[in-house]
């Protein structure tokens, strides 16, 4: 294929060729390249009419009539014109091209001459040709004509199409968009039996490398992570460490608690929200259960009280006794306060799915009656979530 950096004006050996280079490049293209035809207003002024010429004739006999390819070459600041007449193909002219300083105008020269061609909001070709008296004698057949003949007529960009670059414009603003898209990002998770991990599906989706932190409360050992199972609809993911340095979570001090929390539950939220501004030190938010339906009615979700940010998707929702009853999954935003968390029962259809329920810890052994007590005894079993792209 053509690209760009290659001097190609001796190249192109037919119009399919040159319309195969301005589709494949239309995401670099000049605005002045493109395929040109004719359209049917001719205009035609005489000078120093001397004798009667016959102009139709001048027009047919000079062979204006024809399709126009206009490509630029990388090398120079030059523009190549090959013309489609009938079935035969040539390159015609070159040209030089500056802007008129109207937006989308250019003005084109060729020859050195004052012919010209006006290009109007990249579709319209304004051309101008003079000829001179000798060549209108030519043309016209009469060697006793003196005088010039000036013809102006019109092209319209044909292809690319609007279309073309419609859909070319589209892709690029997708492509500038995917490159705003963080290449990493990060959630919270927390340990489940054999050596399995929950965190929100939108913490990992699209995730090329998961890695874990915190294990044991050591920051300094990332271990890797694989996807065991997803449930997009209720945000849920079920990770496991596929990692031969790891040794295990040892016993879990909370248990899962499946059944439903009652509105007015004191509850707590451990996770990692905002790392970059507010540190890697695991953080606790307080509140209350707030309502047993979510965002619009959403009987999957609690909604809870305790302050959650970004970061803080995947972290546990612990009840006053230090028992997990949901997964952070949201924030309200525009509302003071407002979290949303999936209740505890969707991990475990989610767990039954892909592994026994004994996966899920059925023991609390969180005895201290305070919060910090309790919060000292969890937080080494809650994870840093980091992921790349």
């Amino acid at each position: 294929m053509i690209s760009y950096g290659q001097s190609y004006s001796s190249n192109f050996q037919s119009a399919q060729q040159i319309r195969q280079y301005l589709a494949a490049n239309i995401d670099k293209l000049d605005p002045v390249e493109g395929e040109y035809d004719e359209q049917e207003t001719v205009n035609f002024t005489t000078v120093k009419m001397d004798f009667n010429l016959n102009l139709s004739r001048v027009w047919d006999s000079a062979d204006f009539n024809r399709i126009l390819f206009i490509v630029k070459n990388p090398t120079w600041d030059e523009f190549t014109v090959y013309c489609l007449d009938g079935n035969r193909f040539y390159k015609a002219i070159h040209l030089k091209v500056e802007s008129i300083g109207t937006t989308n105008a250019y003005r084109l020269y060729w020859d050195g001459s004052s012919n010209r061609m006006i290009l109007e909001n990249n579709i319209r070709l304004s051309t101008t040709i003079e000829l001179s008296s000798t060549d209108a004698k030519t043309h016209a057949g009469n060697s006793q004509y003196q005088g010039r003949v000036i013809i102006e007529y019109d092209m319209v960009k044909k292809y690319p199409t609007g279309e073309m670059y419609a859909e070319a414009a589209r892709k690029a603003a997708e492509e500038r968009a995917k490159a705003e898209i963080p290449q990493d990002w990060s959630g919270t998770g927390f340990a489940l039996n054999n050596g399995y991990i929950v965190t929100n599906h939108h913490v990992i989706e699209n995730a090329k490398t998961i890695k874990v932190q915190g294990v044991g409360g050591n920051f300094s050992v990332k271990y890797n992570a694989s996807v065991v199972a997803s449930d997009k609809n209720n945000d849920l993911a079920l990770l496991k460490i596929s990692d031969s340095r790891f040794s295990g979570f040892g016993a879990i001090p909370y248990k899962v608690n499946t059944t439903t929390t009652e509105v007015g539950e004191e509850i707590f939220v451990l996770g990692y929200p905002l790392t970059s501004t507010m540190g890697d030190e695991i953080k606790l938010t307080t509140g209350v259960i707030s309502s047993k339906s979510g965002f619009q009615g959403d009987v999957s979700l609690y909604q809870i009280s305790a302050p959650v940010q970004p970061g803080n998707s995947g972290g546990p929702l612990f009840d006053s006794r230090g028992n997990v009853i949901g997964i952070v999954s949201a924030k309200h935003l525009g509302a003071e306060n407002v979290g949303y968390a999936i209740k505890a029962s969707y991990l475990r259809n989610l767990v039954e799915s892909v592994a026994s329920t004994n996966v899920l810890p059925q023991t609390n052994r969180v005895t201290s009656p305070n919060l910090s007590g309790k919060v000292k005894a969890v937080k080494n079993y809650v994870y840093f979530i980091d992921c790349t792209r």
